[in-house]
């Protein structure tokens, strides 16, 4: 049963059983107390915004609900590279973190003097690498945060969910509502740790696992397991292969979920079937088959960067990113369009299409008969047969003129490209 009330006002109120589970190894109660200690103490302080960052999945509910409780803004930064940290480090009073202190967050001393106006009822602010690849800011708000686990629990909630847990981080705009909030809100618990590997995820029936195509990618030797409740993936689309392999290892199709750090999740779908907006979600196509979204839990209409075909029965298929349209000498070439095509070819496994300069560039991800022939042609020759393979679609501007060939595609842990990573392949002078 979903809880009527905000999860920091459950908190203040006792409204769950002492005894109900937050992790296999932590109570509510435990929980709750937690939670009011950090309270006190960030008001003590005269905190009111607080950097959160916890490697532990229970001290970073604790950083949390705990923020939530003082009154403070949230801010999740992408990452605990002290380089960006120093960067950020203006952007809040204190930094909550478990480095140093166990499951407990300790709150480091303010780094500068805390503002006297009150901060706005609980912003949560993601950052994000938009199109350009350069870090952008997102402010959600931890209610409308809780309505999107609320959704979740309504779309796939039932008595016999087990245990949450994730390949995923809890720090970003999937991670978080997915993992943390969406357990929290049904009363069920959430492991505490992160499974960067597969041998460390529990071989249980009926758990619950957040997951990315980057990790079911790598499922290939993996030995058959018990079948989990649910999988989900986000963050890119779905190997057909990670869908196969899902089933042989867990014998479950892994549900498909879109969306974005400015939405949270907007659809969901398995294997190949058309996208469906979750529960009080509302899609319609715009200008140029824009997406809209009217959502309960964004606070105004979205115009996003995705063009989508619309189902007379609500559903919708997803035709590319309208954002990944460049310009190469005059000429509008689609980035998403140019991938699609190197795919096709049966010498190439995955492929990611970039501008770099005036140039439209390509990294690649060769099959065995693609690793064979650039052997055997070396990379310059190999280059050219890739680019007359694609004369039959692309006149001679849209087909790259430079090349990477790569073992994987550079992703972050998400699955998701960064247009910043693949730029930095082709620095060198000379294209090999």
């Amino acid at each position: 049963m979903l809880t009527p009330a905000p999860l920091r006002d459950l908190l203040l109120a006792g409204g769950r059983a002492p005894a109900t589970p937050v992790t296999p190894e932590i109570s509510w109660s435990r929980f709750q107390a937690d939670v009011a200690g950090l309270s006190r103490r960030l008001a003590a302080r005269g905190v009111r915004r607080g950097a959160l960052w916890c490697d532990d999945s229970y001290a970073f509910a604790v950083g949390l609900l705990g923020l939530a409780q003082a009154g403070c803004a949230v801010i999740l930064p992408p990452s605990a590279q002290p380089g960006l940290l120093a960067d950020l480090q203006g952007a809040w009073d204190a930094m909550i973190s478990d480095a140093l202190d166990g499951a407990i967050p300790p709150v480091a001393e303010p780094a500068a003097p805390p503002t006297d106006s009150p901060a706005a009822p609980c912003p949560v602010e993601f950052f994000t690498s938009g199109s350009t690849g350069a870090a952008k800011r997102v402010v959600r708000s931890l209610d409308l945060l809780e309505r999107e686990a609320a959704a979740l629990e309504a779309l796939w909630g039932a008595p016999d969910l087990g245990v949450t847990h994730a390949t995923v981080p809890h720090q970003h705009a999937y991670g978080l509502p997915f993992k943390i909030l969406w357990p929290l809100v049904a009363g069920r618990p959430f492991s505490p740790v992160r499974h960067d590997l597969w041998e460390s995820l529990p071989d249980q029936r009926g758990i619950v696992l957040i997951s990315s195509p980057s990790h079911l990618s790598r499922l290939g030797g993996l030995a058959r397991r018990q079948a989990p409740a649910l999988i989900f993936s986000a963050g890119a689309p779905l190997p057909e292969s990670a869908v196969d392999d899902s089933q042989r290892v867990f014998d479950l199709t892994p549900t498909e979920i879109f969306g974005s750090t400015e939405t949270g999740a907007i659809a969901h779908r398995r294997g190949q079937s058309a996208w469906r907006p979750l529960p009080g979600n509302r899609v319609d196509a715009g200008e140029e088959g824009r997406l809209r979204l009217v959502s309960p839990w964004v606070a105004a209409p979205h115009e996003g960067s995705d063009a989508i075909d619309l189902h007379a029965d609500g559903g919708f298929t997803l035709k590319g990113r309208l954002d990944r349209i460049v310009k190469i000498d005059g000429k509008r070439v689609s980035l998403t369009e140019v991938e699609d095509a190197l795919t096709a070819l049966p010498q190439v496994a995955a492929a990611a299409a970039l501008q770099v300069g005036g140039d439209l560039a390509a990294v690649v991800v060769l099959s065995p008969r693609g690793r064979t022939e650039l052997e055997n042609l070396r990379p310059f020759r190999f280059g050219r047969h890739l680019r007359s393979l694609l004369a039959d679609r692309f006149e001679p501007v849209a087909r790259p003129r430079r090349w990477r060939y790569v073992a994987e595609i550079p992703t972050s842990a998400m699955g998701k490209r960064n247009p910043g990573e693949l730029a930095r392949l082709f620095d060198e002078v000379t294209d090999v």
